[in-house]
C-alpha cells in the first residue's frame, strides 16, 4: 500500500465487528520485563512494527540493531542493553527517529553508571552502548520531558542489585507511568509511586508467570471518530473491558458528548451513534492521554464543534510534530484556530469546510488513522498510509470492511 491511498466518500454507515490489536504500550513494557526476569513469559505480542523491532532488538546477537521508527522501542532497548554486562551494541532507527533527542534518558543512565556514547550528532541516535554492572541505586531527575524515559528506568529498576530510587520535579502524561506501575505490581514487583518520587525494590522470583495483554484503547479512538462522523453506526469490539491499566480508556468519556454511545457486554464493547450532546464549547485537558489528540481534535473539526483543548505540549516530539499537523489540517479545511505550544482552540467555523487535497501521513500512524474518518465528509487521499503498521497493521483492512 505504499504511495497514495484514495478513499471515496463513505456511505456513513458502520455496522460490524472490529478486532482491535493488542496494546503495544503494554506489550513493549512486558517484553522488557520478560527479557529481564526469566520467570515471566509473554507468549503473544502484537503485530505492530514497534513491538516486532523491540523483540528483535532484545534477542539479537548482532552488533548493529535497527529499532525502526519507535521512540519507545529505542528508549526501552537502550535501558535494557545498558545493564547487560559485556554487551556491545549500536542502536539506531529511521531518519525520523534519529532526529528525535534522547539525551534525557542517556544522561540518566550515565549518571547511574552506564557506558553510552553518541555515534553521530550529540544528544541523538545512533547510540553505542557498552553494557555494565550498575550498582548506583538513586537518581534525581529534575523536570522530565517524556514519561517514557521514566518508564524505561522503572522497568530496569528491579534488575539492579540495590533496586532504584527516583525523584523528580515534574513529568507529563502521568497515566502512562501509572500504567507501568500498575502492571509491575500485578506481576509481583515491589514498587511505590508518589507525586515526586518512586522506589523500586530489587527483585528475584522463581514462580513462573505468564503476562496477559489487553486490547489497545488508543486504537479505539479512531473508531470513536468514525462513529461520531457517521450517519448510523453499531460497532462491536471484542475483548475490551471497563477495567483497564491503560489511561486511554478515557476515550469513551471524551467522545460521548460528540455522539458516541457505549455499552459493555460480557464479551466486549459496543459503540453506537447517538444525537450529539455537546453544549457550547468543549474544554478538555489531554496531558494524561495525548495519543488521543489527533482523533479527538480532527473529530471536532469535522463536526464544527467549538473546543479548547490543553495538555498538548508533548505532541511536537512524537513521530511527527502532531501539534503542527493539526494546525495545518485546520488551515486546509478553512478553520480559524488559536494555537499555543500546549493548546488548540476554535470558537467559530466556516459555513462549509474546504475540500482537502492529498494529505501526508507525515510518517505518523496516528495522523494517518485520524484522516480516514474524514472520508465520511468528502473523498480523501492519504500519502504513505502504510505507516499504520507501527501500531495497527490491520487498520486499512478493518476500514475496508465498511467501505
Amino acid at each position: 500500500m505504499d504511495g497514495l491511498l484514495k478513499l471515496p466518500k463513505h456511505s456513513g454507515t458502520l455496522e460490524g465487528t472490529v478486532d482491535l490489536p493488542l496494546s503495544k504500550s503494554l506489550a513493549n513494557r512486558a517484553q522488557i520485563l520478560a527479557a529481564l526476569y526469566p520467570h515471566l513469559t509473554l507468549n503473544t505480542i502484537p503485530e505492530a512494527e514497534d513491538s516486532y523491532y523491540l523483540a528483535q532488538a532484545l534477542s539479537s546477537d548482532q552488533y548493529h540493531l535497527h529499532v525502526g521508527a519507535g521512540g519507545t522501542t529505542l528508549r526501552f532497548a537502550t535501558a535494557y542493553w545498558a545493564i547487560q554486562p559485556h554487551a556491545l551494541k549500536v542502536l539506531s532507527g529511521t531518519d525520523a527517529l534519529n532526529s528525535r533527542p534522547i539525551a534525557e534518558l542517556v544522561d540518566a543512565l550515565i549518571a547511574l553508571g552506564a557506558d553510552i556514547t553518541y555515534e553521530g550528532k550529540d544528544q541523538y541516535p545512533p547510540l553505542r552502548i557498552c553494557g555494565a554492572s550498575i550498582t548506583c541505586s538513586s537518581l534525581a531527575l529534575g523536570t522530565i520531558k517524556s514519561s517514557q524515559f521514566l518508564t524505561a528506568l522503572m522497568l530496569i529498576g528491579p534488575a539492579l542489585p540495590n533496586g532504584l530510587s527516583l525523584s523528580w520535579e515534574s513529568f507529563p502524561s502521568h497515566s502512562y507511568v501509572e500504567m507501568t506501575v500498575a502492571m509491575m505490581k500485578e506481576l509481583g514487583f515491589d514498587i511505590t509511586l508518589d507525586e515526586n518520587s518512586a522506589t523500586i525494590a530489587s527483585y528475584t522470583a522463581t514462580t513462573p508467570r505468564e503476562i496477559t495483554l489487553e486490547r489497545d484503547w488508543s486504537a479505539l479512538a479512531f473508531w470513536c471518530e468514525a462513529v461520531a462522523l457517521s450517519n448510523s453506526a453499531s460497532l462491536f469490539f471484542p475483548g475490551l473491558e471497563p477495567h483497564s491499566l491503560q489511561g486511554d480508556r478515557k476515550v469513551l468519556d471524551y467522545f460521548e458528548p460528540l455522539g458516541v454511545a457505549h455499552t459493555f457486554t460480557s464479551d466486549g464493547l459496543q459503540l453506537t451513534k447517538k444525537s450529539t450532546l455537546a453544549y457550547g464549547k468543549l474544554v478538555y485537558n489531554l496531558e494524561q492521554c495525548p495519543d488521543l489528540a489527533q482523533a479527538l481534535i480532527t473529530t471536532c473539526f469535522a463536526l464544527r464543534q467549538p473546543f479548547e483543548i490543553f495538555g498538548l505540549s508533548t505532541l511536537p516530539n512524537k513521530e511527527c510534530d502532531r501539534l503542527q499537523d493539526l494546525v495545518d489540517l485546520a488551515e486546509a479545511l478553512g478553520i480559524p484556530i488559536k494555537a499555543t505550544d500546549h493548546s488548540l482552540a476554535c470558537t467559530a467555523y466556516p459555513e462549509k469546510l474546504a475540500a482537502l487535497g492529498p494529505r501526508s501521513s507525515r510518517e505518523d500512524h496516528r495522523v494517518a488513522m485520524s484522516l480516514a474518518p474524514l472520508s465520511m465528509l468528502m473523498p480523501l487521499s492519504i500519502e504513505h498510509p502504510e505507516v499504520v503498521a507501527k501500531s495497527y497493521p490491520d487498520f486499512w483492512k478493518h476500514w475496508g470492511q465498511f467501505s
